[in-house]
């Protein structure tokens, strides 16, 4: 998840393999709350709640909470903010039952299974969860409810199972999008939307991006919240990476439980791709690129902007036009924000300074109405030159009017 920092610590192997015996700790939030309410006292009251804390509680300490004083400083800074998490766990009773089903679930797959203790902690608004080897760790002044709770720990416990390190950015990415995608399989929930929908929207400049980076331990643009701010992409999109690297090589084994160990254990990052099968096309076509075509193609999207005038032509003299793309200038994917003028009985236009290159589509102001573009159909359209001072593009039909 975009907000989750992960540890990647050996599991241990001396928990339950029994779904049924799965343990919720929440006697750290307990404290924690007594903690809060003891702030005027005068002294830092969390002292207290760190040295007494679960083992869970000290495993997210380093890089988290990191100490008494630096709780205490983010309590003062964001009082109110921690007060809206104050009765997020009241419905986890409930939870757990969903919970234990996942658990077994993750049994029929994976027989091999620890189920380690679920501690939720209150940190500092920096990670949403780990694991350590005591087990689950949860922040819970991240969490505004619990419907996302089981997916979260469906990912989480993923992370638990796996036995390979940090390495390469094409390991990391298995590893988160192969979280993802087992987690999904044992809960039904899909937890990572927004890395997901900009991925496949963008998949062919991506993976041949990906392709062209996946030997480095260099995780910019792709893990952790680690952005450039080179193009409009959002945190983590190697989770959307890793899914589909993984779910290729899971739908290509016949012995879909021994997939699933193989996944869990990944001996050969480069062999586990190539079964996959999935980036073959971009491989071969990245194989095939002048060095500098590819430098070209890595170049970081410019801050200078170019001011261009787009001009559509629609099929409907009623038709009311807008335009949505990845740059804030283009309303950042948002179908309905920006709305072109009127120019004539069938043409609307609008005049824009761009970043470049610059994608965008039209709609009639949702994405089901999306309109199709003569030469792209419903592609992406790419502006990428500078030099372009105005555009004309021919609405050919409509999403919802096929």
């Amino acid at each position: 998840l975009g907000l989750l920092a992960i540890s990647y610590t050996a599991a241990q192997t001396n928990f339950s393999n029994d779904p049924l015996d799965a343990k919720f700790v929440t006697e750290d939030v307990d404290r924690f709350w007594e903690a809060f309410y003891a702030m005027e006292e005068g002294k830092n009251p969390f002292i207290s709640y760190i040295d007494n804390g679960t083992p869970g509680l000290k495993g997210f300490m380093e890089y988290r909470i990191i100490n008494a004083d630096s709780l205490h400083q983010m309590v003062l800074h964001r009082k109110d903010d921690y007060l809206a998490a104050k009765d997020v766990l009241q419905g986890l009773e409930e939870k757990k039952k969903r919970i234990r089903a996942i658990y077994a679930a993750m049994k029929y797959w994976y027989p091999e299974a620890q189920f380690p203790p679920i501690y939720f902690v209150m940190g500092r608004f920096n990670s949403g969860g780990t694991v350590s080897e005591d087990g689950v760790i949860l922040g819970v002044e991240m969490m505004r409810d619990l419907e996302g709770l089981p997916g979260l720990v469906a990912h989480e416990l993923i992370h638990y199972q796996q036995r390979f390190p940090n390495e390469t950015l094409l390991v990391n990415a298995i590893k988160e999008g192969s979280a993802d995608f087992i987690g999904e399989l044992i809960s039904g929930n899909h937890i990572n939307p927004v890395p997901f929908a900009y991925g496949e929207r963008h998949i062919d400049r991506l993976c041949k991006e990906f392709v062209l980076l996946m030997d480095k331990d260099d995780n910019a643009d792709w893990l952790f919240g680690n952005l450039t701010g080179r193009d409009d992409r959002p945190n983590d999109l190697g989770y959307w990476m890793g899914y589909k690297i993984t779910e290729a090589y899971f739908e290509k084994q016949a012995d879909k439980k021994q997939a699933i160990v193989d996944i869990l254990t990944l001996k050969e990052p480069k062999e586990f791709l190539r079964q996959s099968g999935f980036l073959d096309k971009y491989i071969k076509e990245v194989y095939a690129m002048t060095e500098a075509e590819i430098a070209e193609f890595l170049r970081p999207y410019s801050k200078e902007t170019y001011s261009v005038t787009i001009v559509v032509k629609v099929p409907d003299a009623k038709d009311e036009v807008y335009i949505t793309g990845g740059l804030p200038q283009l309303g950042e994917w948002n179908p309905g924000k920006i709305k072109l003028n009127k120019k004539s009985e069938y043409e609307r236009t609008i005049t824009l300074d761009l970043n470049s290159p610059a994608q965008f589509k039209f709609t009639r102001g949702s994405w089901a109405s999306e309109g199709f573009v003569e030469d792209y159909g419903s592609k992406n359209i790419d502006l990428a030159s500078k030099e372009t001072k105005a555009a004309t593009y021919t609405i050919s039909g409509w999403k919802d009017r096929e």
